[in-house]
């Protein structure tokens, strides 16, 4: 017997089916947001247990200052045939491109203050971060070597792998 609660909650929504660009938006953002975390968590876990297991001080030190992006990328989102990751940018630079329908691969990015220190410098502009934009990290999207392939110059043909 379904209880009243998912029956009331179900009805709530009922005939709101049109869903705008922006919230589907939020939605997939809020998704990778939560795969983030979730993959996060077990990548502490990994760098406790690496800290822990070391057979030295110094293997210690090193997997105690790898960041967290290290453990994601070469622990938790890797898989057999994956040798790198890039940003789609990183990729399109190397004449590669995304294959459609790819997922990314979500990260952490640099620090909001210290992305805004840098292009003030770019600019020639002094800007100094507060503490808040110092703790904010904004998500950051890459795609393995398996979610690419080569691009000719002609007429932008796939090359076949």
């Amino acid at each position: 017997m379904k209880n009243l609660n998912d029956y009331t909650a179900k009805k709530s929504t009922f005939g709101n089916s049109t869903e705008t660009a922006e919230n589907k938006e939020i939605t997939n953002r809020q998704r990778q947001f939560d795969r983030l975390l979730e993959a996060t968590s077990e990548a502490r876990k990994i760098k406790t247990k690496s800290i822990n297991e070391a057979t030295s001080e110094a293997a210690a030190y090193y997997f105690a200052t790898r960041p967290i992006n290290f453990y994601l990328l070469n622990h938790v989102y890797k898989q057999e045939g994956i040798t790198e990751f890039k940003k789609f940018n990183e990729w399109k630079n190397e004449s590669a491109t995304v294959i459609k329908g790819s997922k990314a691969y979500p990260i952490w990015g640099q620090p909001v203050g210290a992305q805004k220190e840098e292009e003030a410098e770019a600019k020639g502009e002094a800007y100094e971060a507060t503490e808040e934009e110092n703790r904010r990290f904004p998500m950051c999207y890459v795609f393995s070597n398996l979610q690419v392939r080569p691009i000719t110059a002609e007429r932008g043909a796939y090359v076949s792998a």
